[in-house]
């Protein structure tokens, strides 16, 4: 394992870590998606493992075809004196195909931890502001909600207490309809404190 994709893991470990430090729950939401997240990493690395075995079967085959050279130019160099000078600059070739492609892997690796760890990190971060603006966003509306809940219960509560309070006086027009006296044309109640029930 190179020493990018170790560090990519480790990465990992402390991004799981800092969330549960920070208060999210695994089994909750942003737990879900940052395992998922971590998840996602760690593919990544897998990805640029699997790379650097690649690179390295390649760099066997090439030091096999390398070790094959050199013994065609040790051939070679029994042949002759002139064979020789070529077999040296054969020999130097291969040695420095295998150097400067070792000197590419290296690069390689490099460069594809340093370029896409930094575009993925960015790209976690806006989803991590959408997700949290949107989590605020719930929040608001149910706050809302809950204040027009509580205002219609204030309302609804301060019209039961008032029809409590006023009970007997609503009551007093179907007494008087009840218990009225005709006299000279006009309807009369008795509203004195006896015909109050």
């Amino acid at each position: 394992m190179t020493e990018e994709v170790a560090a990519l893991r480790e990465s990992v470990a402390r991004l799981v870590a800092e969330g549960r430090r920070e208060g999210i729950e695994p089994d909750g939401t942003l737990g879900r998606w940052l395992a998922a997240q971590a998840g996602a990493l760690e593919s990544l690395a897998f990805v640029l493992e699997g790379q650097a075995t690649r690179v390295e079967t390649v760099l066997g085959d090439i030091n096999r075809a390398a070790a094959i050279e050199l013994k065609k130019a040790a051939a070679a160099l029994e042949q002759g004196q002139n064979v020789l000078s070529q077999g040296e600059v054969v020999l130097a070739q291969a040695r420095a195909a295998q150097y400067h492609l070792h000197l590419s892997e290296q690069t390689l690796v490099t460069r594809l931890v340093n370029d896409t760890l930094p575009l993925f990190a960015q790209q976690m971060k806006e989803v991590l502001v959408i997700r949290e603006r949107r989590w605020n966003q719930d929040k608001g509306r149910q706050r809302i909600a809950l204040a027009g809940v509580f205002a219609i219960l204030v309302f609804l509560s301060g019209f039961v207490v008032r029809t409590w309070v006023d009970w007997d006086q609503l009551g007093l027009v179907d007494r008087c309809a009840l218990h009225a006296s005709v006299e000279g044309g006009h309807t009369m109640c008795d509203l004195t404190a006896t015909a109050l029930p």
